[in-house]
């Protein structure tokens, strides 16, 4: 067939398409191009006076940091407007307006309490922490007595006195702690040669597997004795610090002679009082 010519729009469409390409080519070489970095100026040397010189984005913070004021204060403005005078929830019976600021009172009833009371409270912090301090302390000394600080290099040292250098050359350890050569250089697990020789004798682990799970539980027990130490130390302090703020509640003048610090609580001195 004979082909028909483009309409119109359909002209219109191929120009469109191909100004589309010329900008997206010409786009791609104008940000190949090197561009001229403009920068603002700074305050000028006669009026270093008045401080640094404001910028468009100091300007621009400025700004919106007004704007959400001026919004803020608008809608305290629009809540105080439409505030319903009959209005009530229960937060109000706890809560008062003091000197234009809202203050809201305790309900864990502290304020109520007296000086006695108070002081009584504290005394029976003092005897709980006495009580975990003391169960702690006792486990402690239970596994302290079970592990005996078991290392591979001893922790303490075992001083043998000789009378003479003959003796002192002729030394061997084995011989003089009765067990064999193998186990002269043990601090602990170390039986005599009687006891070696009887059926007496505790057998260790008989596989890899018993010899694992036994040093495994042998690593926690010291995890446990370390933090039951560590926990001793710090209820030590929380009884220092109970029993200082104690003390504080009494009577006598007093001043404070040094802060806290390390933990510790602060140290204060009595005035002298004479005694009938």
């Amino acid at each position: 067939g004979i082909p028909r010519s483009p309409t119109p729009v359909r002209l219109r469409r191929l120009a469109d398409a191909a100004a589309s390409r010329r900008e997206s080519r010409m786009a791609s070489l104008r940000n190949a191009v090197k561009r001229v970095t403009h920068k603002e100026r700074a305050q000028p040397a006669s009026r270093a006076k008045l401080g640094l010189l404001e910028k468009h984005k100091d300007y621009v913070e400025r700004a919106q940091d007004f704007h959400r004021k001026v919004k803020r204060i608008n809608n305290l403005r629009k809540k105080a407007a439409e505030k319903n005078p009959d209005e009530f929830y229960f937060g109000m019976v706890n809560a008062k307006t003091k000197n234009g600021v809202h203050v809201e009172e305790r309900r864990d009833g502290s304020e109520k309490l007296t000086h006695s009371e108070v002081s009584l409270m504290k005394s029976q912090d003092l005897s709980y922490l006495h009580m975990k301090r003391a169960v702690d302390e006792k486990k402690a000394g239970r596994l302290q007595d079970q592990l005996h600080l078991l290392t591979e290099n001893p922790m303490n040292k075992h001083t043998i006195f000789l009378d003479d250098e003959k003796q002192i050359q002729n030394f061997d350890a084995a011989e003089h702690f009765d067990t064999a050569p193998e186990l002269a250089g043990r601090a602990f697990n170390r039986p005599r040669k009687s006891q070696l020789a009887s059926d007496e004798v505790l057998t260790g682990p008989s596989n890899m597997k018993e010899m694992k799970k036994a040093e495994r539980q042998r690593e926690a027990k010291y995890r446990e004795l370390s933090q039951r130490l560590k926990r001793g130390k710090q209820l030590t302090r929380v009884m220092e610090r109970k029993q200082t703020e104690k003390n504080v509640m009494g009577k006598g003048r007093k001043r404070k002679v040094a802060d806290s610090e390390g933990g510790k609580p602060p140290v204060y001195k009595w005035q002298k009082k004479r005694q009938k």
